[in-house]
């Protein structure tokens, strides 16, 4: 049996690889390293208990032992290749997901002659201010399989003179999660939802305190509460600044497992968030996404009135303004959805991976 190393270290990769590490099971010698990127309960065992994943074949530390960019890479590069010799692997194919620190242990086992796939290949924000560009620009070009969401990645690999016959369009691992734990029932819509975590919004006290002060003249104009979720290197900025003095909307909830939080987004008004993931969840939710950003790697998101952006800086009157204008007019439909595929996604890659190793 072909063997299969996958290798993730942060919460929205094990959600959106739940059904990929599941049918991996069913069809490979499937290894599931966490790199422990995301350590602590709240970003990490919850979700797999949430999700029902099973545990992780080996968990690294790279997040508890390392504190910059540098330092997870310099870890994570020594212990993934001491992880490789002390358990004998030997993979046909080492895939990874997404653009987190951990995906740039992907160039040094190329290096080292492994094959490479990379799952949410050729998003591309370009912007060069995000680590997260950087990281998955470098993942694609040593990727041997690139899985990507819709033809326009394709063709944007072709552009980079990357080798169609190892690009496949496989439609968004998040629909498929995102349909099985659907909520139902009624939508309060009696609040927004926030999540602002971004390194471009996170760069400064006073940035941070901007979007936080759009937000509370958000809630004002719409006369709702704004609940604020906390990620840790936030919290630490709001309490070390005290951001949130003088906002009386904005208040500080969660952590909340994926299916928590699935709900919160579907009970709200709006969500407002600087997560790209945001821009697929829920527009799978019917809510409005508002991305307090000045550019974003899902361009499809807003050509299908599926979000808005809105920027980092600009007045926030105008913020505010398109905000409003933006919920007064949005619609979602079958149509406008079907940018983020049919759902069968883990089906394809599986089936690709039996093909080509």
């Amino acid at each position: 049996m072909k063997r299969v190393v996958t290798i993730t270290g942060i919460r929205p990769d094990f959600i959106r690889m739940k059904e990929v590490f599941r049918r991996l099971d069913e069809q490979f010698d499937h290894v599931m390293v966490h790199t422990g990127q995301h350590y602590d309960d709240a970003l990490s065992r919850v979700f797999f208990e949430d999700l029902k994943i099973r545990a992780p074949d080996h968990v690294l530390a790279t997040g508890a032992s390392s504190r910059t960019h540098y330092e997870q890479l310099s870890y994570l590069s020594r212990e993934i290749f001491c992880l490789f010799e002390r358990e004998k692997l030997d993979p046909d194919v080492i895939l990874f997901l997404g653009d987190s620190n951990s995906v740039l242990v992907s160039p040094i086992l190329f290096k080292e002659g492994y094959t490479i796939g990379h799952i949410e290949g050729g998003m591309r924000s370009y912007d060069r201010r995000m680590p997260e560009e950087v990281n998955r620009v470098i993942c694609d070009y040593v990727s041997d399989h690139v899985f990507v969401y819709t033809p326009v990645y394709r063709e944007r690999l072709l552009k980079e003179n990357k080798p169609a016959e190892v690009i496949h369009v496989v439609g968004n691992t998040i629909t498929e999660i995102v349909r099985q734990y659907m909520p139902r029932g009624p939508r309060p819509k009696d609040y927004l939802v926030a999540d602002i975590h971004r390194n471009e919004n996170l760069a400064s006290p006073a940035q941070y305190r901007y979007i936080l002060t759009f937000l509370e003249r958000l809630g004002e104009a719409l006369d709702l509460p704004v609940k604020l979720v906390r990620f840790s290197r936030a919290v630490r900025m709001i309490e070390a600044h005290g951001l949130l003095e003088g906002l009386r909307r904005v208040e500080l909830v969660g952590p909340y497992g994926f299916r928590r939080y699935l709900e919160l987004q579907y009970g709200a008004r709006a969500v407002v968030s600087d997560s790209g993931t945001c821009q697929e969840e829920c527009p799978l939710l019917g809510v409005p996404a508002i991305v307090p950003r000045n550019c974003t790697e899902r361009p499809e998101s807003m050509e299908n009135g599926n979000s808005i952006l809105v920027g980092e800086t600009r007045p926030i009157e105008d913020m505010v303004r398109e905000s409003l204008q933006f919920l007064r007019g949005y619609r979602v439909s079958e149509e406008k959805l079907q940018w983020l595929g049919d759902g069968r996604t883990a089906e394809r890659i599986v089936n690709i991976l039996k093909e080509r190793i």
